[in-house]
């Protein structure tokens, strides 16, 4: 248990938590990392159920943006009409194919996300066309998340309309920033005054009938405390969005802006003050906090896709380069675009990788649900023996214990939730909980 207590010296901690491996993690591998190592994916695919008690998603994957912004590392293809087109196509033949086997429509979908890339890359008949066959083929319950992520930039009214009368019900911009210069520099197009407008315009046309959200990153460069906060944060609320989350920069190794900070470098320590104002002043204004990162304005902002995702729910795949999880194995397919086109027109769903997930993994879920929504319980861990650690992290100020016997994390713990929750899963499961 002492490799896993943290050291109470503020400096000394946050260079630890600031390590890009958490120290005796002792999170096992999802399984081979290479094609041709694991099971057959499509014999695993073949023995795939929908797992009782949990959450049905499908996720449609839509690789294609307009370009390639400074920060982002899963640019794939550049928009272009011809192969939007055909890629639409594709998608509703593997949207009807997945149907027509009956696997995972007699269950309620409760999430359906499309993400990217740019999913709004796609047309507004494109769009109306997959959206309209997902409410065909499957079982889309009444109350379902039903996200298109997107840029501001040309999500024109039809594309709008075509997305609210199909049946989505959440919109997802990767804003990043309101302020123009240092958006133009990341490669984003639309201004501040542009993107205020838009969110009105877009909300004006939905109303309450879908939620608008977004996400913002701190720690980019040339970035203040001040610009944070006056610029970004602030400005959320005076916005017409529902939803927003919170992330610290995260830099991609080979881009052009991992040089530039590698250069410039940056503070933990002021990340970490960004998150915590942020998130101190948007409780004051009222919002509810949905996870350590996520907040939301109001009911219309329920954060489903971004919790579940990560906490056990079953994702079915769709689309060049999506995963999915289905019981206990996660599941890959190609982001070959060719090979999954090939792969499609000949009838067989374009898997790459099947990974079995580890052992007590669904113990595992349980302390992502709890840590993702800044709480720890001990007593669903019992046998632990994590005494030492419990009070030894209070001490050190990541989380604060509360009178039900459970804790809660503090603004740095919620900053360094990630790296706390591989080091948490090391110090249950290398003790003999794994298999749970």
């Amino acid at each position: 248990m002492d490799a896993f207590l943290l050291p109470t010296d503020r400096a000394e901690l946050l260079r630890r938590l600031s390590a890009k491996v958490a120290p005796h993690g002792g999170d096992v591998p999802m399984g081979p990392a290479r094609p041709g190592e694991g099971p057959d994916p499509r014999e695993a695919w073949g023995r795939a159920v929908p797992t009782e008690g949990q959450p049905l998603i499908l996720y449609v994957h839509v690789p294609f943006c307009v370009s390639r912004c400074a920060f982002c590392g899963f640019y794939a293809h550049r928009t272009d009409e011809a192969a939007l087109e055909a890629y639409a196509g594709r998608l509703l033949k593997e949207i009807a194919r997945e149907a027509d086997r009956g696997v995972f429509t007699k269950k309620p979908v409760d999430v359906v996300y499309f993400g990217g890339g740019t999913p709004t890359a796609l047309g507004a008949d494109q769009l109306r066309r997959v959206i309209g066959a997902i409410y065909e083929r499957f079982n889309v319950a009444p109350d379902v998340e039903f996200t298109v992520e997107g840029r501001i930039y040309a999500f024109d009214d039809a594309r709008v309309r075509a997305c609210l009368e199909s049946g989505a019900t959440r919109f997802s911009f990767g804003i990043q920033s309101f302020q123009t210069e240092l958006r133009r520099s990341l490669g984003r197009r639309n201004s501040r005054e542009e993107l205020l407008t838009r969110l009105g315009e877009i909300k004006g046309i939905c109303g309450d009938r879908v939620a608008l959200v977004a996400d913002l990153i701190y720690g980019l460069p040339g970035q203040t405390q001040e610009q944070w906060m006056e610029e970004n944060v602030k400005t959320v609320h005076d916005s017409a969005l529902d939803g927003v989350d919170l992330y610290s920069l995260k830099v991609f190794p080979g881009l052009p802006l991992a040089k530039r900070m590698e250069k410039e470098g940056w503070d933990e320590a002021e990340r970490a003050a960004r998150h915590a104002a942020a998130c101190d002043w948007l409780a004051g204004q009222g919002w509810r906090q949905l996870s350590c990162t996520h907040w939301g304005r109001n009911a219309l902002e329920r954060n489903r896709y971004n919790h579940w995702a990560k906490t056990g729910a079953d994702i079915v795949p769709f689309g060049c380069g999506a995963g999915g999880f289905v019981g206990d194995v996660a599941f890959m397919q190609t982001g070959d675009l060719e090979a999954w086109g090939r792969a499609v027109d000949a009838g067989e769903k374009p898997l790459a990788m099947a990974m079995p997930k580890p052992a007590g993994h669904r113990l595992r879920a349980k302390l992502t649900d709890q840590m993702e929504r800044g709480l720890f319980r001990p007593d669903d861990f019992p046998g632990a023996g994590l005494s030492p650690l419990l009070e030894n992290w209070e001490r050190a100020g990541v989380w604060a214990s509360r009178p039900d016997g459970g804790y809660r994390l503090t603004r740095l713990g919620e900053y360094y939730q990630t790296r706390l929750t591989a080091l948490l899963a090391g110090a249950l499961f290398s003790g003999g909980m794994g298999g749970r």
